[in-house]
C-alpha cells in the first residue's frame, strides 16, 4: 500500500487491502478519517463548479455539499455497525469502516473529477449544464455503492467465502439505505444546490409523486 495517503485511499476504494504493517487500529481509524475529510473536499469542489453560474449558489454550495455528503455518511455508521453486529457477520468493525469510508471517497472523487465539465457547461448551456450536474451527483452515488460493495465482500476470507458473504449482505445494504435515505432529505434541506428545480429539491414527499 503508497504511503502517499491519496494513493492509499485509492488503492481501498478500488479493492486493495491494508498491509500488515497499516493494519492496526490507529492505523484504520485514521485512513477512515483521511478519507472522510478528503471527501469533503472533493464535493466542495463539485459545490461550487454546480453553483458556479451564481456567485452566492457558489458560496453556499461550498459548505452545503460537503455537510450532506458527510452527515449522511456518519449518520449511517451507527445503524451499518449495529446491523453488522446483530446479524453476526463476519470480519471487523474496522474493515466494513475502512470499505464504506473508501467507497465516499471514490464516490466524491467522481464528483471532483466531473467538476469542470459541469461548471463549463453550466456556464455555456442550458440544457447540457443541469443534465451533467445532476448526472454526475447520480454516476457519484451509484459507483461509490458499487466500491462499497465490492470492497466490503472483498475482505472476507477464502474459505467458505460465499456464506460469510452473504451475511455481510444485510450491514452492508443498511449502511446503503441509510446513507441514501439521509441524502435524499438533506438535499431538499439544503435546497438550492443546484441553480434549477430538480426531483429532490423537496424530498421523498416529492420524489414519490412523480
Amino acid at each position: 500500500m503508497s504511503s502517499n495517503p491519496i494513493a492509499t485511499f485509492l488503492d481501498l476504494a478500488c479493492g486493495k487491502r491494508l498491509t500488515e504493517s497499516e493494519a492496526g487500529p490507529a492505523r484504520r481509524l485514521q485512513i477512515v478519517a483521511g478519507s472522510l475529510l478528503t471527501a469533503v473536499f472533493f464535493a466542495a469542489l463539485w459545490g461550487v463548479a454546480a453553483g458556479s453560474r451564481s456567485a452566492p449558489l457558489a458560496m453556499a454550495n461550498l459548505y452545503k455539499v460537503p455537510m450532506v455528503v458527510l452527515i449522511s455518511a456518519v449518520s449511517a455508521i451507527p445503524a451499518g455497525l449495529l446491523a453488522w453486529k446483530l446479524s453476526g457477520s463476519p470480519g471487523r468493525a474496522s474493515d466494513l469502516l475502512l470499505s464504506f469510508a473508501s467507497s465516499i471517497f471514490g464516490g466524491t472523487l467522481i464528483l471532483a473529477v466531473a467538476a469542470p465539465l459541469v461548471a463549463l457547461y453550466y456556464h455555456s448551456s442550458l440544457w447540457a449544464g443541469p443534465v451533467l450536474g445532476q448526472g454526475s451527483a447520480l454516476l457519484a452515488i451509484g459507483v461509490g455503492a458499487l466500491m462499497f460493495a465490492r470492497s466490503a465482500f472483498g475482505s472476507v476470507g477464502t474459505d467458505r467465502a460465499e456464506g460469510r458473504r452473504r451475511k455481510l449482505v444485510i450491514p452492508v445494504v443498511t449502511f446503503a439505505a441509510v446513507q441514501l435515505a439521509m441524502l435524499l432529505q438533506l438535499v431538499a434541506l439544503a435546497a438550492p444546490i443546484l441553480p434549477e428545480r430538480t426531483i429532490f429539491s423537496q424530498g421523498i414527499d416529492r420524489a414519490v409523486t412523480q
